[in-house]
């Protein structure tokens, strides 16, 4: 019985270290830089304007993002912000991506980075669409 307490004793202490490590890395690198809000104001601004969303949740290591059809979710995990998109489009129905950003990367080749992909998968439906186009059509 009194190993059981031993065990569980390391076990909380292991999951309070690692808690207080995060803590300190948050602080340091978001916090410290005015939150999550003020640090990725940028990139925060774009998704608010370009799918008329609105801020769902907001704390001192995650914003979500949510309009009718669309939520992003940015994450400050491990010295990375990560950008998670997902929704539902006419012609491409459900849709996920997530991007991994170290700790200072520029908002603005995020920004690129999220718009390239986008125009990259408007123009592959293009594609597919003018290759089907004659399939459907007779003469």
């Amino acid at each position: 019985m009194g190993w059981i307490i031993v065990i569980i004793i390391i076990v909380v202490v292991i999951i309070l270290k690692f808690r207080s490590e995060y803590n300190n890395e948050v602080k340091t690198h978001v916090t410290n830089f005015g939150g999550m809000q003020t640090k990725y104001g940028t990139l925060i601004n774009f998704f608010l304007t370009n799918m008329n969303g609105r801020i769902t949740k907001l704390n001192k290591d995650t914003v979500i993002i949510s309009s009718r059809a669309v939520a992003v979710s940015m994450d400050y995990v491990g010295g990375n912000l990560e950008v998670r998109i997902k929704g539902v489009a006419p012609m491409i129905g459900n849709y996920s991506k997530t991007w991994k950003f170290p700790n200072g990367y520029p908002q603005e080749k995020m920004i690129e980075e999220i718009e390239n992909y986008f125009t990259w998968q408007v123009n592959n439906m293009k594609n597919l669409s003018e290759k089907d186009y004659g399939k459907y059509i007779n003469y």
